[in-house]
């Protein structure tokens, strides 16, 4: 298994974190943000949280066919695809290779505090998956990003879940209309 260790990264600048009402910011290749979609920014490769919320998100876009989910990963890309197959593969999520973490930095997700990841309620989140059978894995990129997940209609945000802690999750509560 590789191991990212716990060094922080070299500090970028990030974006405002956007809110409920607000265009999304534009994806890097395109000059706009998605129009109908969920945007899901994954902690590290590797990272149990990370892997529950690939698995969940390709239940949740099994349930709504109709939106484009996107699955934002910071790791390499030769350790992003290995681990994505070893947990069962995207299905119809789209992944987004982002390593320089420029389309975090874009949509307001920086670092977090050690306390994020390593505090109890993680720690407390890493046993409770362990015993589902989703554990570390070889692991790419930092320990240290922020997560988020956006629900984007028409152009614009409206709902997001941005992690209190690593183990805190949520999906969309709907779907954007057929």
């Amino acid at each position: 298994m590789s191991m990212i260790g716990l060094r922080q990264p070299p500090a970028q600048r990030i974006s405002d974190l956007p809110v409920c009402g607000e265009r999304a910011p534009a994806f890097p290749w395109r000059n706009e943000g998605p129009a109908d979609a969920v945007v899901a920014f994954l902690r590290h490769d590797g990272c149990p949280f990370a892997e529950n919320t690939v698995k969940q998100l390709r239940r949740w876009a099994e349930d709504h066919p109709h939106v484009v989910v996107y699955l934002v990963s910071h790791g390499e890309p030769g350790v992003t695809g290995p681990w994505l197959e070893s947990i069962g593969g995207t299905g119809s999520l789209q992944l987004i290779q982002d390593p320089s973490r420029a389309l975090y930095a874009a949509w307001g997700l920086g670092y977090t505090r050690l306390w994020h990841f390593a505090g109890p309620a993680s720690l407390a989140g890493v046993v409770r998956l362990w015993f589902r059978g989703i554990r570390n894995r070889s692991a790419s990129g930092t320990r240290w990003q922020q997560a988020g997940m956006f629900l984007v209609e028409d152009g614009v945000i409206t709902w997001r879940h941005i992690p209190a802690s690593a183990e805190n999750f949520a999906l969309p509560p709907v779907a954007i209309s057929p």
